[in-house]
């Protein structure tokens, strides 16, 4: 990550936004990989939830990471914009939680059974659709407090909601945070989420954690939940014999008709696969006029 001024000494210099460029390998430090992998984890989180929650296929993408000041994310939000203060429970930092207004009323729309199609112009939210927004506000924060987890034991409390980043109340306007951008492609517009998260939130987890396993940590709690959310999803079921092995020269001269042996005994049990994954072993069998699979163990692998 580029350096920016230590808590013990404070720069006379202003920070200035600066982009971290996701796709460049020199940005492979450990605290990036750690924000990278931890904010990748949790786009796809939201996919998963949003999508049943919202009754159409959303598809979240980490877009970008920015180091900046609370200061100048305010200067630079859209107006007006729905934003959500967040404390972060039990420390006194805050976070905040952007989304631009024609991404919060297609969300809305797709909610009361929309289409999300483009919204002509930028408005505030009216009494009634804040409410409303309240409900799909929620899911967003409930996925990142879980996201969060992974670097130390964080709630995330709502203090605010509002429109006019005027009103945006932080404690000090220089604080450096941490932008966070993500992208929802909808039917014909892109909406933007938007998170400013205070850097000191994670320069704990850096020296303490192992960006592979914040990566892929997932508590018992969140690997039950996504089991559930993916009940009525279809995968691929395959079940592949061992062997065999053939020259390509013979393997152009096979004609129909040729029998080829495979180097499974009769006995032996085959590898059931899902979604390329080993999952089960097991024998085929018959049932009624098709092949079946009789599943004897299942892969912990």
């Amino acid at each position: 990550m580029p350096a920016r001024p230590s808590a013990t000494h404070k720069s006379t210099e202003p920070l200035v936004s600066r982009p971290i460029d996701l796709k460049q390998p020199e940005n492979a430090s450990p605290q990036f990989q750690m924000l990278q992998g931890m904010h990748e984890a949790f786009a796809r989180s939201l996919s998963i939830v949003l999508s049943p929650f919202l009754q159409s296929e959303i598809q979240v993408n980490l877009s970008g990471i920015r180091l900046t000041t609370i200061a100048d994310f305010q200067r630079t939000l859209p107006n007006p914009s729905c934003f959500i203060t967040l404390r972060l429970h039990p420390a006194p930092e805050k976070a905040v939680l952007c989304f631009d207004c024609p991404t919060a009323l297609t969300m809305l729309d797709l909610l009361l059974g929309g289409t999300g199609s483009p919204l002509a112009a930028q408005r505030e939210l009216t009494e009634i659709e804040v409410s409303l927004f309240e409900e799909i506000s929620c899911v967003v924060v409930r996925s990142l407090g879980e996201a969060w987890q992974s670097v130390k034991p964080v709630e995330l409390a709502v203090e605010s909601l509002g429109n006019d980043p005027a009103q945006l109340a932080y404690p000090d306007p220089a604080t450096p945070v941490l932008r966070i951008s993500f992208d929802l492609p909808f039917a014909a517009q892109t909406g933007r989420i938007e998170i400013a998260a205070p850097c000191s939130f994670f320069d704990v987890a850096t020296a303490e954690r192992d960006p592979q396993q914040m990566e892929g940590a997932s508590s018992p709690v969140n690997v039950e939940r996504n089991a559930r959310l993916l009940e009525d999803a279809e995968v691929e079921v395959e079940v592949h014999l061992l062997g065999a092995r053939l020259r390509f020269g013979d393997l152009l001269a096979l004609r129909q008709g040729q029998v080829v042996r495979f180097d499974h005994a009769l006995s032996a049990p085959v590898r059931g696969l899902v979604n390329g994954d080993l999952t089960f072993v097991g024998h085929v069998l018959s049932s009624g006029h098709k092949r079946a699979f009789q599943v004897e163990e299942i892969s912990t692998r």
